[in-house]
């Protein structure tokens, strides 16, 4: 069979059951460890009988649970590089991409160099990896934190895949830290648990609830980190926020509370989606 003949076939049984049709080819693109540009330039090309029956069974997979493609075939893309990802790991979103860029664009801006940053709740520690990765040129020393032994065991086999030298340390929030930093960044849970019911299956049965969902309307983590991060900062040393789309106000409240300027930065839909902070005592 076909490349395309087996597109076609799976585009057709995710039809018959409501399903998104281009889970088949990011699943196939997947499956055979190809970038985009070679999978379409290979679309008449026959697939081994091995492949072809992996990929269908996936595929009613798919169907049958509504398993979301990074578990699927147990990894991801984030910046264009494939990181291992499990149940016990939040699977990597866009707009995480985007957190990464602005503290890579900062660092880079500001001509910095030689300076520590701290990755706390790393999950995967697709956050870590790639500010090492994109910053090579550069000194910096990373140390990623969580607080799941299961997530720092994915993130360090994806530190060894990398080939990136990074101290991952079992934390709650700063429970285990005793360094200072330039700069902090964070991922953390952020969804209230009155969010739950609304959230789709794909979500809630894959996606770790440690990872997702947080007390105080989902504004836990933040409060904790900046009630305490003044402690763990280097002077000038700043913080960087993923937050959700709906949490500015909150955010920018906490900021005030705990003596933070904060700058609020929209995502490519125009979400409002990254906070940067800096104490004014510092």
């Amino acid at each position: 069979m076909r490349r395309e003949q087996a597109l076609a076939k799976a585009c057709s049984l995710l039809r018959e059951q409501g399903k998104e049709e281009s889970i088949a080819r990011f699943l196939l693109m997947y499956l055979l460890d190809e970038k985009p540009n070679k999978f379409i330039n290979k679309y008449k090309e026959d697939l081994t009988k091995e492949i072809i029956d992996k990929y269908f069974l996936l595929i009613n997979e798919h169907i049958k649970y509504n398993k979301p493609l990074s578990h699927l075939v147990g990894f991801d893309y984030f910046y264009d590089r494939k990181f291992k990802v499990t149940t016990a790991v939040l699977s990597p979103r866009m707009e995480t991409e985007e957190l990464v860029y602005k503290v890579v664009d900062y660092i880079r801006s500001n001509n910095l160099n030689n300076i520590k940053i701290l990755d706390l709740c790393t999950g995967s520690g697709i956050i870590a990896i790639t500010l090492k990765k994109e910053l090579s040129d550069l000194n910096i020393n990373v140390t990623a934190s969580d607080i799941s032994d299961e997530a720092l065991h994915i993130a360090k086999n994806n530190a060894l895949y990398h080939k990136e030298n990074i101290q991952f340390i079992r934390s709650n929030i700063f429970e285990n830290i005793y360094d200072n930093f330039d700069i902090i960044v964070s991922n953390p849970p952020y969804i209230s648990y009155d969010y739950k019911e609304n959230m789709t299956s794909d979500v809630l049965d894959y996606d770790p609830h440690l990872a997702l969902f947080a007390e105080e309307d989902g504004m836990y983590f933040y409060r904790e980190i900046l009630e305490n991060a003044v402690d763990y900062l280097t002077n000038n040393g700043l913080i960087f926020f993923e937050i959700g789309y709906d949490q500015k106000e909150k955010l920018e409240k906490l900021a005030h509370l705990n003596n933070y300027d904060v700058n609020i930065y929209k995502d490519i839909n125009g979400r409002d989606r990254i906070a940067k902070l800096k104490n004014k005592i510092n």
